[in-house]
């Protein structure tokens, strides 16, 4: 045993005059009287009586040192040894996932997690550390081993819930990688539980405590929002959305779509008890902006009857087609909205333009231009394709699914009467063929991208499919490199992003950014935060440029299934091969031992004061 405050012994000298008191003898009065023999019967008297007044003081005074000694003792703060109080390590798992926002009777479930993780702290034992972990999407450790109260206490002040879901197999990892200790580790989760169990291989000597908040399962809410262009217009547009239904009856939601703050539609979507309902919409717009979708329905979880999206202003590209004359060509290009077109003679031709990408039909040029270029049906001799003969009756047996200039795209059946047999250079790609002989090809490289079409739009009939408008479409935005997609794809909500990822979101004219405003009007600061940006809080994120000017960036949203399934778990969510080590009952007051020197001292004076009072000691 040691002592935290070994100087405080001191008070133990107060034994030598209290000890000084109790000897010193009252002197007696002299007093003259004139007979003794009244007072021999007293006197006698008196000599059996001192026997009993001494053995009075000496408990009145054995009383006393102990007080005493009590309290120098608990003044020095005494520290027993870890084997001694089976002193613990103690590991506290805080949920802060979205579903932790439910409203529980004027309070929230992270609320009365706070009030259970307070109550385990205090709970703390002589020899107890503990460190406390957050989590959510990914686990934070807020505060290390430490057997400081008040540190803990003060990160737990601190914690506030998100808006992400829960991954809680990063959590239990937290758990299976903890080091070696000699001590018996005690795991503390406070959650609802409102996800699936997760498999755990739990270290030695690992006993697990489950403290569940919430009672509240009934809910409604979207389960998933995704936004995407659709391939032939940048402003026409689909939204996806999931709605789920975690009441006891068949609910008719009403479900409002708002761009910019405005209504732009609204539906109604039967759901049955229990289950998700998916829907598609097609909607329209020409300026992009921000596009929210809501749920009117009150229930206890309100987070996720919103899902936000960014959608991109429409920047058309401009491209130049040099052609004497292309009806399909022509046609596909002026109704695609996102494309801005230039129709030249070849006669009119230069190799100066700031299109950003030209295609050649009917005639090519002596030398390849040096921007991006589609050919069709032929190309100048020095790209590098040495032509072999004709081809006749081909067919596209096999094309890259996965590149992006054939997204979307069916080509089976597709007949071409007559293309030109190619033979390949290791600088191109084969993006589609009839067997062995190439038909579309692509070569590209830091200064420009060049596609080559074997056949011409005349000698087939892949200008009557579908195929065909998409196929041009997609080529185009590869080409200029402005594919949609991935400003489209917003984060969820939890996710983390790199300030170069930020970039694909910037309108264009927008080149650099240094503050972000997130949904809760936190202003982040790219300067001093560093390379990741955390996306916490479901809501639209805008780009400042000033105080009172603002630009859409990117939004995110909840979109979890898990995480609408609010009811909670009244069991353990962990599963393990071996029975796992529960600690149901037991659960510590967490006094030290001077509090208990202090009580007995305290029940010592009063025990005194009452025997004094009662003649039994003096």
């Amino acid at each position: 045993m040691s002592f935290a405050a070994p100087l405080a012994l001191a008070f133990l000298g107060l034994f030598v005059p209290v000890i000084l008191l109790y000897l010193l003898k009252q002197r007696r009065r002299r007093v003259e009287v004139s007979t003794l023999m009244f007072w021999d019967k007293i006197l006698r008297d008196e000599q059996t009586v001192t026997s009993i007044a001494r053995l009075k003081k000496l408990l009145s005074l054995l009383l006393q040192l102990i007080f005493i000694g009590l309290l120098a003792f608990a003044l020095a703060r005494p520290l027993l040894s870890g084997k001694l109080t089976g002193a613990r390590r103690i590991v506290l798992l805080l949920d802060t996932s979205a579903s932790m926002l439910v409203q529980e009777g004027g309070e929230t479930r992270f609320d009365l997690a706070r009030h259970a993780a307070q109550g385990v702290i205090r709970g703390m034992s002589m020899g107890d550390t503990m460190t406390l972990v957050t989590f959510a999407a990914e686990p934070d450790i807020v505060q290390p081993f430490t057997d400081s109260k008040k540190d803990l206490h003060d990160a737990l002040n601190k914690i506030q819930p998100t808006h992400s879901a829960t991954d809680f197999k990063k959590a239990v990892k937290v758990i299976e990688q903890l080091p070696p200790d000699e001590r018996e580790t005690h795991i503390y989760i406070v959650s609802d539980g409102a996800f699936e169990p997760v498999d755990v291989t739990a270290p030695p000597k690992t006993r697990f405590a489950w403290l569940p908040v919430g009672k509240e399962t009934r809910n409604v809410g979207i389960t998933a929002f995704h936004v995407r262009p659709l391939p032939y217009s940048a402003k026409d547009f689909q939204i996806h959305v999931e709605l789920f239904n975690g009441t006891e009856k068949e609910q008719r939601l009403p479900l409002e779509l708002r761009l910019n703050g405005h209504l732009l539609d609204a539906y109604e979507v039967a759901v049955p008890p229990g289950q998700a309902v998916s829907k598609t919409f097609r909607q329209f717009s020409a300026e992009g902006g921000e596009l929210e979708a809501f749920v009117d329905f009150k229930d206890a979880f309100a987070l996720d009857n919103h899902a936000y999206a960014t959608l991109p202003k429409p920047n058309p590209i401009k491209v130049r087609l040099v052609t004497t004359e292309n009806l399909f060509l022509e046609h596909v290009l002026s109704t695609d909205d996102g494309i801005e077109l230039e129709k030249v003679t070849p006669d009119n031709y230069t190799d100066t333009t700031d299109a950003r990408v030209t295609i050649f039909s009917g005639w090519v040029p002596r030398t390849t231009p040096t921007g991006n270029s589609i050919f069709v049906g032929d190309w100048p001799a020095d790209l590098g394709l040495k032509k072999s003969g004709e081809l006749s009756k081909q067919l596209f047996t096999e094309w890259q699914h996965d590149h992006p200039i054939n997204r979307h795209l069916a080509l089976q059946n597709v007949t071409i009467a007559k293309a030109v047999a190619v033979q390949s250079t290791p600088s191109f790609q084969k993006l589609a063929a009839s067997f062995t002989d190439p038909l579309v090809l692509l070569n590209e490289d830091q200064q420009r991208k060049v596609l080559v079409f074997a056949f011409d739009t005349s000698n087939t009939d892949l200008p009557l499919r579908v195929a065909f408008p998409i196929m041009i479409a997609n080529s185009i935005r590869y080409l200029a490199s402005a594919e949609t997609g991935e400003s489209w794809a917003n984060p969820q909500a939890g996710s983390l992003i790199t300030t170069a990822d930020l970039s694909r979101y910037l309108p264009k004219g927008k080149t650099n950014l240094h503050v972000i405003v997130a949904p809760d009007n936190e202003k982040i600061s790219l300067e001093n935060l560093g390379s990741i940006v955390p996306v916490n809080r479901a809501g639209f994120y805008r780009g400042e440029e000033s105080e009172t000017n603002t630009f859409p960036l990117f939004a995110a949203s909840l979109g979890d299934a898990n995480e609408s399934r609010i009811k909670p778990s009244a069991t353990l969510p962990l599963r393990a091969k071996h029975p796992i080590a529960e600690l149901k009952t037991g659960f510590r007051l967490g006094f030290e031992p001077w509090f208990f020197l202090v009580l007995v001292g305290v029940i010592l004076s009063c025990t005194e004061w009452v025997l004094f009072h009662r003649r039994v000691i003096e």
